[in-house]
């Protein structure tokens, strides 16, 4: 019950002397104050002392002592919350953690973390890591981390529960979409060192193969060396694998688009609200190789992946191949880091610890002037994929990733439900007959608070909005005879059992044939071919696009 207590003069004395202390704070920290307008100053010392005052009231009359540092960090982190997931306050810890990430090397479960739709969501697990071989997804929404819901978590808070020393271990609980329970893990966390680039010659076409897991500092360097080997060995054409790459260094990605585009041609603009955020950036050199190429992409590649497939895909000089239903991740902003002048915290020598802040100020644009943002890059060509497949892949892993002990992962039955879900982090109750309640069975008074499945999941018809593919390639049924097609509504009959046998990357199988193809018939990838006019959505694209 509230309360409205009456005010002594002391406390008035206490009140003014405690915002004339935080006026003094922030006006010498006056460089913002002297650089907005006018209108915004008077605006901008009310709310102050409207801060002022709740602070005030909070730190003398909250039931329990208050740590004065923790209540200015919580308005701080209240801040970028009214912005969008990628913008954040650091701490010491937070930016000295970025910057152990940007090394290359930490220790966790090897996984690519946003904030999306309010949820936290998976973009991709690191290839080779334990995540991606307990088989978790990019969209997987990680609804709690050791037993506590993850709704309204900051993104660093969510990495600093995720990563942690070699060898312990940390519970996560998933939702994903088509599953009616949550999926439980249990992971153990080892030292991930993500290498940017893997390549070699495929054993049996003359084609070269480059992953590449990240774009980093070397990237393209090592991606230039990677192609002259090609070259070296008589390589006909180049795959270049992206998926599950959830990013990294923009100017990486320029310069690795530049590797086959011409000098002087557009690789990405970005454009933001200050003019300095508005640029274009071109191949500053001439191409090193004319080889055909295909560029391999999924629902993980984001960020600068999107901008290396982007180009390629504008200027016709690769075909993007991808999955029926999906597109690229959408992950298209750029964020400016910018270490502050102030900090809160000291080191043991009484020095203050750097703080930072990061914050999207542009966004990116494809050579076509197509935003990124939201939207991701759609596959020149879409596959038909068997159902279970990319879940498959990951446990597998891509070409050239490390074997690593299945016993990384636990998996439970779920026993979650928003709608028996206690506000204290913990499941509450379950039905009579000992079963928890399936989240996805609301009744009709179900409110957004009751369920995840409004904001946290793509609708089907997501992807009908975008751009369409310009060939879709039905399931080869002479490889996966008897497999259900990924996507498409389960029958009720009962599945019938998979036949083992050697694993298959139907993807890169398909994009080495076609290549293949093109090298030795002069057949264009794009001309879908009589198996695929078979289908009626190849039908309708083939129409469309004599029109």
């Amino acid at each position: 019950m509230s309360q409205k207590q009456p005010k002594k003069p002391y406390e008035n004395r206490l009140f003014y002397f405690s915002a004339a202390l935080i006026f003094s704070s922030l006006f010498l920290m006056g460089q913002f104050a002297r650089t907005v307008k006018k209108a915004d100053d008077d605006q901008f010392w009310e709310f102050t002392s409207m801060f002022a005052e709740i602070y005030k009231e909070v730190k003398d009359r909250y039931v329990e002592p208050v740590d004065s540092q923790k209540l200015f960090e919580g308005a701080l982190q209240g801040m970028f919350l009214t912005l969008d997931p990628h913008s954040q306050y650091m701490d010491p810890d937070s930016y000295n953690q970025l910057e152990k990430d940007t090394e290359g090397a930490f220790s966790g479960i090897g996984i690519h973390i946003t904030i999306r739709d309010g949820v936290l969501t998976v973009i991709a697990p690191i290839p080779g890591t334990p995540s991606a071989k307990a088989g978790i997804m990019p969209w997987d929404r990680i609804i709690e981390i050791n037993g506590k819901k993850t709704e309204g978590i900051a993104l660093i808070d969510a990495v600093k529960k995720l990563t942690g020393p070699e060898g312990t271990t940390v519970d996560i609980s998933v939702y994903r979409e088509g599953e009616s329970k949550l999926l439980h893990y249990t992971l153990s966390r080892k030292s991930v060192k993500v290498e940017s680039v893997y390549h070699e010659m495929l054993k049996d076409a003359p084609i070269g193969y480059v992953r590449l897991n990240k774009f980093s500092d070397n990237t393209s360097r090592d991606m230039r060396k990677a192609i002259e080997e090609f070259e070296e060995k008589n390589a006909k054409g180049i795959i270049v694998d992206l998926r599950d790459n959830t990013g990294g260094l923009l100017k990486e990605a320029v310069a690795t688009s530049n590797l086959f585009l011409p000098r002087g041609k557009l690789v990405v603009s970005t454009k933001g609200r200050m003019a300095n955020q508005n640029s274009e950036l071109k191949g500053e050199n001439d191409p090193v190789t004319d080889l055909p190429l295909a560029v391999l992409i999924n629902r993980g590649s984001a960020s600068a992946s999107e901008i290396f497939a982007g180009a390629m895909k504008d200027h016709g000089r690769g075909v993007i191949i991808g999955i029926k239903g999906q597109r690229s991740f959408g992950k298209g902003s750029v964020q400016t880091i910018e270490e502050l002048n102030h900090s809160f915290e000291k080191d043991e020598n009484g020095n203050y610890r750097a703080a930072a802040i990061r914050l999207t100020t542009a966004k990116y644009y494809t050579p076509s002037g197509i935003s990124i943002d939201k939207i991701g890059v759609t596959p020149d060509i879409a596959l038909e994929m068997p159902a279970g497949m990319e879940l498959d892949l990951r446990r597998h892993g891509l070409l050239g990733e490390p074997e690593m002990q299945q016993d990384d992962e636990t998996t439970t039955k779920p026993k979650f439900s928003w709608k028996t879900y206690g506000h204290n982090g913990e499941s509450t109750t379950t039905a009579e007959n000992g079963e928890t309640t399936d989240p996805l069975a609301m009744d009709a008074t179900a409110t957004d608070e009751d369920s995840i499945v409004g904001s946290a999941v793509k609708d089907d018809d997501d992807y009908s909005t975008g751009p369409r593919p310009k060939r879709i390639i039905p399931l080869d049924r002479k490889l996966f005879p008897d497999a259900e097609i990924e996507g498409a509504k389960k029958q009720e009959e009962a599945k019938k059992k998979k036949k083992s046998g050697e694993f298959v990357d139907y993807q890169l199988t398909v994009a080495k044939n076609l290549l293949v193809e093109q090298i030795d018939k002069g057949r264009d990838m794009l001309v879908p071919s009589a198996t695929d006019l078979q289908s009626t959505e190849s039908k309708a694209l083939a129409k469309a696009a004599a029109k």
